[in-house]
């Protein structure tokens, strides 16, 4: 999960978020005490998120964005140019973003008029008479 990060000249320690054509977006653990930033917590969060999504199957800003903290973490979120980063040791994550997830689904069949409907025993009635 943690990757060393060089980039002209400088070194970062970072959680990489996303390697595409021309940059590579991650998090510089490096400013997250100076920007406030809890990075037990952010670290655990990290980890939570490498569990839950199969080995990183999505972007942590994903998660991030679903815990509302992109406001909270977007000083320590950095772009590199890959035509300057000399050096990435550990993990890359890399996906392809530009390209839309197809979604099949099934399309709905009208219930015809004459066909009886059942609800299971788990449905809760909602009497039409009563005001909510």
């Amino acid at each position: 999960m943690l990757s060393m990060l060089e980039h002209r000249r400088d070194k970062y320690i970072v959680i990489v978020d996303n390697i595409d054509e021309d940059n590579l977006t991650a998090y510089v653990l490096d400013y997250a005490q100076q920007e406030g930033i809890d990075l037990k917590t952010f670290m655990q969060i990290a980890e939570d998120w490498l569990k839950n999504s199969n080995g990183g199957e999505y972007p942590l800003s994903f998660e991030l964005s679903k815990l509302g903290l992109t406001e909270a973490t977007r000083r320590i979120y950095k772009t590199f140019s890959l035509a300057y980063v000399t050096r990435l040791v550990g993990r890359a994550f890399e996906r392809d973003l530009t390209t839309p997830t197809r979604i099949r689904r099934r399309r709905a069949n009208a219930v015809q008029a004459g066909v009886e409907v059942r609800p299971k025993a788990s449905v809760i009635q909602i009497k039409h008479n009563e005001t909510l």
